[in-house]
């Protein structure tokens, strides 16, 4: 894990490697352990490297590594090089390292740019290739790893960090107004190619990057496409499906826990987070690893949302050292700024402090490596928008079924009564009215985002994992995790552990109203009976909704720099969402996306 950046000149332009340098050095919280540059004969291409060692801890996994006159910068972790080296050794290919690294460049020489299908883990890099005269980069399949690019007067600089581009004299941070937009009014994040600077775009998961000197040709190619995996027919024997899926999710948390430093688990008390920290747990003891298991939870005060009585349960059933933050608003308040610096963009809830707050404690306890459980839901359907399909086909095709499997969801939520539930499952989206808060003039040439219908379980999926889901989850995850110099692995998105879960029947998805029902009965027999049973679904949270309404000073205050700073977009009215609608959750939201906007643009000086 690891930051990388780089120049390459589409003109011919000479660089300096100082340019380069201070675009590491920005991230230098992604590479703690070490750095690097190389520069082609011209100096029109320059590469740097931060390096955060978990493999190979030696001074032969320092990038950018040369290979015959092949040259890589790499950010991430290929898990199954141990597999593809012995596979490149039988090539004839000799190996001066014990990194992934040196792996992927060798791939790269056999395979070309067909090297990533061979890959199952989490990258973004780029390559020098000096035989066909191009540029390669390339990003993992669902966007674990960040790759950012700013293309100007000829210049195409690149960077696992937006924030590497401040240093340049070509930068001018200005807002993107489609995507202000989309934020301010919806809640949208991370959902298209473009960030909140205009220019600057960011590499979406599962696509390669190709400049080709030759030709003189910039292009993007996907490489991965989800919907070309074809569905498992509904009559296949559910024990079988249920089997497959464990023996799949224990092989991706065998090969997630190859580390040379130590490494533990976020653990929220959820079914993801429990699974993950069960399989761990068998792994733990079947590889004999040098170091006890250890997990980070966030708790909080307020029982509404406080986890603990369910983290307690896996620790103490399990035997793991806890170890449990209580993030409060007076720490948010005093890191705000610094955790909209590392974030880079806008986010539409606290929730993502809690996870920061995870963290932060997992670097105190140098747990270098991290595994997590983001990816669950996207793929087994755990988000309350699966239930709209859902119980759709159901009264479609059997109205009878559809009345049966709503009355035991009902009973499985019971502390809700029984019309708040239709509601929330049939509802139309939350219409808000919110023009009275900006200057709409402001946004008069905005394209809004449509988001795209969830028509089908299969259909939703698809919308989480290349829309407006899973890649925001994947950006905080990414930046809280640097943040402490941390490496974060998730192993439910091994892509063969997403194929097979994509491929799986709504009803091994959702059973009777339950959802994510093949992860319960994949791991009930070593869950305790109250996480197997758990069927509400929390995240990482924080009080928002208190906090907001207990700290009107600083909500108010916020609030007020927002109209001053962006008075070209907000209206005066805004001190008004909070004063009279402080009740309504959908405010309290809408509230925080003003306040969050503002600051971003407070921290990098943003031009409106």
């Amino acid at each position: 894990m690891c930051g990388i950046a780089g120049v390459i000149s589409l003109n011919k332009k000479i660089h300096s490697v100082s340019t380069v340098k201070n675009m590491t050095n920005i991230m230098q919280h992604r590479g703690p352990d070490g750095e690097g540059f190389w520069t082609s004969e011209q100096s029109d291409i320059i590469f740097g490297h931060r390096r955060l060692s978990i493999i190979d801890l030696s001074d032969n996994g320092a990038q950018p590594l040369i290979r015959n006159n092949y040259v890589i910068t790499y950010n991430g972790e290929v898990y199954n090089y141990k597999e593809l080296r012995e596979q490149l050794i039988s090539f004839g290919f000799i190996f001066k390292s014990a990194c992934d690294t040196e792996v992927i460049i060798n791939a790269y020489i056999h395979w070309g740019e067909k090297c990533v299908d061979y890959f199952n883990g989490m990258w973004a890099f780029t390559i020098f290739d000096p035989i066909k005269n191009q540029i390669f980069c390339s990003r993992d399949r669902y966007g674990i790893k960040p790759f950012y690019y700013f293309i100007t007067n000829d210049q195409f600089y690149f960077a696992s960090e937006i924030k590497a581009f401040s240093v340049l004299e070509d930068w001018s941070p200005r807002v993107n107004k489609n995507m202000a937009y989309d934020f301010l009014y919806n809640g949208f994040v991370n959902h298209t190619n473009e960030t909140f600077f205009e220019n600057i775009f960011e590499m979406r998961g599962g696509n390669n990057l190709i400049i080709n000197f030759e030709k003189s040709s910039f292009s993007i190619n996907q490489y991965y496409f989800i919907e070309k995996i074809q569905p498992l027919n509904e009559l296949v024997d559910e024990n079988i499906l249920i089997e497959k899926y464990r023996n799949l999710f224990d092989s991706a948390v065998q090969l997630t826990l190859r580390s040379d430093v130590k490494l533990g688990s976020a653990l929220s008390g959820g079914i993801d987070s429990s699974s993950l920290v069960a399989s761990m747990n068998n792994e733990f003891k079947d590889q004999n690893l040098p170091f006890e298991q250890e997990c980070v939870a966030a708790c909080f005060n307020e029982k509404d949302i406080d986890e603990s009585e369910y983290v307690d349960a896996v620790t103490n059933k399990l035997n793991i050292n806890a170890h449990k933050v209580y993030p409060t608003f007076l720490h948010f308040e005093n890191d705000f700024a610094k955790l909209i610096w590392h974030q880079e963009e806008p986010f539409p809830t606290m929730s993502i402090f809690a996870q920061y707050c995870v963290f932060e404690e997992a670097a105190k306890q140098n747990l270098t490596v991290m595994l997590n459980g983001q990816g669950a839901d996207e793929i087994l359907a755990g988000y309350d928008s699966f239930y709209r399909p859902y119980f759709t086909a159901l009264f479609k095709n059997n109205i009878f079924k559809g009345i049966s499997t709503l009355y035991n969801y009902w009973k499985l939520h019971s502390r809700f009564p029984i019309h708040n539930i239709i509601k929330n499952i049939f509802k139309n989206k939350f219409k808000n009215n919110y023009n009275k808060y900006f200057n709409t003039n402001y946004f008069n040439l905005v394209t809004p985002y449509i988001r795209p219908i969830d028509s089908t379980i299969r259909n939703t999926s698809f919308n989480h994992l290349n829309g407006y889901g899973l890649h925001s989850l994947l950006r905080y995850e990414d930046r809280n995790s640097m943040t402490f110099s941390i490496e974060s692995r998730v192993p439910f998105l091994d892509y063969r552990v997403v194929d097979f879960g994509i491929s799986l029947p709504d009803n091994i998805k959702i059973n009777n109203g339950i959802r994510k029902y093949i992860l319960r009965e994949s791991f009930k027999d070593i869950l305790p009976e109250n996480i197997y049973k758990r069927y509400d679904k929390f995240g990482f949270l924080t009080p928002q909704e208190v906090w907001t309404k207990s700290n009107s000073i600083f909500f108010k205050d916020e609030l007020n720099k927002a109209i001053k700073n962006c008075k070209s977009i907000f209206s005066n009215e805004v001190l008004e969402a909070y004063e009279k609608n402080i009740t309504s959750k959908e405010y309290i939201y809408f509230i925080w996306r003003i306040v969050c906007f503002n600051k971003w643009v407070e921290v990098y000086k943003v031009s409106l």
